[in-house]
């Protein structure tokens, strides 16, 4: 290995703004198996950006783009001695599905393409830094990516109206109640949501994922590991962004911050100095 590349330091910087928008570089391993709850998208800038997906090694090489659904299990690395480099967003099922209007989140097989649309819509929402994303700005590309990725795949089946309303009405519900928890963890059931959406507890854990690609459970955690990394991204004392977030404690936050994010709180704490 070479020893210069073997000194680089792994960094993560955010851009300008509330949109989550990263550039990262690292070498050797980046991240363990972990799961988004999010679509991330992400333009490979930089050497070989290699990870483990749907039972493959793949490799996204500079000016390539990575697709990964909600959901689904992956690691990141290094695929040569040199370390890489990308830019991503994450893109919440929610905002795809205000697009989809009911039909099945859309699946990208292979999950690294070359497909001219997508690098447009990467690049445009990758490239500047610098300024935050103007509202209209990313909702056009929103719609852009999800239309684009609809035609590029072939899952593309159509909810009744009444479902995908039913489960947007519970989406927003858990969203109401994340918000104005306070630092006491709030228990919401399969029942309660039952109740809301008048649905059997059993058809809504069915197509909240059909139609959001994770289960309510699921949804809930990815609220509060969202408000936890804004709270570690300003500094705050990993015991106390526990508390803030609704878990139970810093072993808890943990537990479920590796899952999603592959890294613990405080090397993503140390990333972000």
């Amino acid at each position: 290995m070479d020893k210069n590349h073997s000194l680089v330091k792994s960094w993560v910087k955010r851009a300008a703004g509330e949109t989550e928008r990263i550039e990262a570089c690292f070498s050797g391993l980046a991240y363990a198996p972990h799961s988004h709850d999010t679509y991330t998208l992400a333009l490979t800038t930089l050497g070989v950006q290699s990870f483990n997906y749907r039972g493959e090694l793949r490799h996204s090489l500079p000016g390539e783009v990575v697709i990964l659904h909600p959901d689904e299990t992956h690691d990141g690395q290094a695929g040569t001695d040199s370390p890489f480099a990308y830019r991503a967003i994450t893109i919440n099922p929610v905002d795809v599905q205000n697009v989809l209007q009911g039909a099945s989140l859309p699946f990208l097989q292979g999950g690294v393409t070359r497909d001219p649309h997508f690098i447009r819509i990467a690049t445009r929402l990758l490239a500047e830094f610098n300024r935050p994303l103007e509202t209209l700005e990313q909702e056009d590309l929103i719609y852009a990516f999800a239309s684009c990725l609809q035609r590029a795949t072939s899952n593309s089946i159509k909810h009744t109206q009444a479902n995908y309303f039913a489960m947007k009405q519970v989406r927003e519900y858990i969203d109401d109640v994340i918000t104005v928890a306070s630092s006491t963890p709030i228990d919401i059931t399969l029942d309660e949501l039952a109740a809301i959406s008048q649905y059997s507890k059993w058809q809504v854990a069915r197509d909240f994922r059909s139609l959001y690609g994770t289960t309510p459970y699921r949804y809930v955690i990815l609220k509060r590991l969202q408000k936890a990394k804004a709270l570690i991204e300003h500094g705050l004392p990993l015991v106390q962004v526990a508390c803030n977030s609704g878990f139970a404690d810093q072993s808890h936050l943990t537990r479920h911050f590796k899952k999603c994010f592959g890294t613990t709180p405080k090397v993503w704490a140390n990333l972000n100095q």
